[in-house]
């Protein structure tokens, strides 16, 4: 049987980062390939190819990093039975949820993986990361999913949850893919379909903004966001939705923005949170005004939904449907 043939897209991080001898601090290093490719023992089992696509701190990335990490895979698709990007974790999930919705109706699995540690150093997490992220490009899953020690998460389910090496991410609100082991155990996941046909929307509108609630916010916050010709904005609320609506209310913000088109989108603040816009009268009040329920998505794969609506259309009504429907496993319509 053939090796399955993977692509590594590398895009920075810590797994490619060494130690300023003057400051100590990390920093991307300028020669990288020879680090991942320094494991023969998976040479024997998998085809690897290696893609310099950039070598930023996460925290540098930007949307048009996943436009250009999506064009990438897009062009080598038909080549590869699967990717996988290595980049920072402070960002993953969002370039994760982002990549989910770029790269819709998958056929095979783009894994995401990184590390705490540089490759280079002593006790790096980073090997065995990237070991069991091309063992899960060569599975049969058709998903962007994150790979971190053994476990396999849903991308656009995923959150940034603990500087540790086995519980840097988690799924608050999905359960685990799979789990790489003796055996290798895969839960609920989308498989492999060859007659599936990519589609292929890799742009992002920029202009949206996030804010989170907390008692005394000033409603003017968000005349200022209106103001400055946000395309969309983003509220966490309260519980699981709630927001201001006696003295301090923000409801007249939420028509406000509505009336001008600009999509108001209502999730919570809760690690394990769903968004009833239901349940209270200042959910309900704001469901009146014209937001729209995040329902069960994390603020990762919400805000990064919206950026790739917005980039397609401009109407509140088509907007809501969209980020209401179930595109790549980011919500759960029950």
């Amino acid at each position: 049987m053939a090796r399955p043939h993977i692509c590594i897209l590398f895009a920075g991080g810590t797994i490619g980062m060494i130690r300023d001898p003057g400051t100590g601090a990390l920093r991307p290093a300028t020669h990288v390939s020879d680090l991942l490719r320094d494991i023969p023992e998976l040479q024997k089992e998998i085809k690897l190819d290696f893609r310099m696509v950039m070598n930023i701190d996460s925290s540098n990335m930007e949307p048009p990093d996943w436009t250009t990490l999506a064009k990438n895979i897009f062009e080598l698709y038909d080549h590869y039975d699967g990717f996988v990007i290595t980049q920072g974790t402070d960002t993953m999930a969002y370039s994760a949820s982002a990549l989910s919705f770029a790269l819709q109706n998958l056929s095979k699995p783009i894994v995401m993986t990184g590390s705490l540690i540089p490759l280079g150093e002593l006790g790096a997490d980073g090997r065995n990361n990237l070991i069991y992220a091309c063992l899960t490009a060569a599975l049969d899953i058709a998903e962007v999913c994150i790979v971190f020690a053994n476990r396999i998460i849903r991308g656009n389910r995923a959150k940034k949850h603990h500087e540790s090496f086995v519980d840097v991410f988690h799924s608050p609100n999905f359960p685990f893919l799979g789990e790489l082991g003796r055996p290798t155990v895969l839960f609920d996941w989308r498989k492999r379909r060859r007659k599936r046909v990519l589609h292929f929307q890799p742009e992002f509108e920029t202009n949206v903004s996030l804010l989170k609630m907390f008692p005394g916010f000033h409603p003017e916050i968000i005349d200022r966001v209106i103001e400055r010709g946000a395309k969309g904005i983003m509220i966490e609320g309260f519980g699981p939705g709630n927001v201001p609506f006696l003295t301090q209310s923000i409801i007249p913000q939420i028509e406000r923005a509505t009336d001008a088109g600009i999509p108001v989108v209502l999730a919570n603040q809760m690690e394990r949170g769903i968004t009833n816009l239901r349940a209270y009268e200042g959910g309900y009040k704001a469901l009146n005004a014209g937001a729209i329920s995040s329902h069960d998505m994390t603020t990762e794969a919400t805000l990064t939904k919206l950026m790739w609506v917005l980039s397609q259309t401009t109407r509140v009504d088509r907007i809501q449907k969209i980020m209401e429907a179930d595109l790549s496993g980011e919500l759960s319509l029950s």
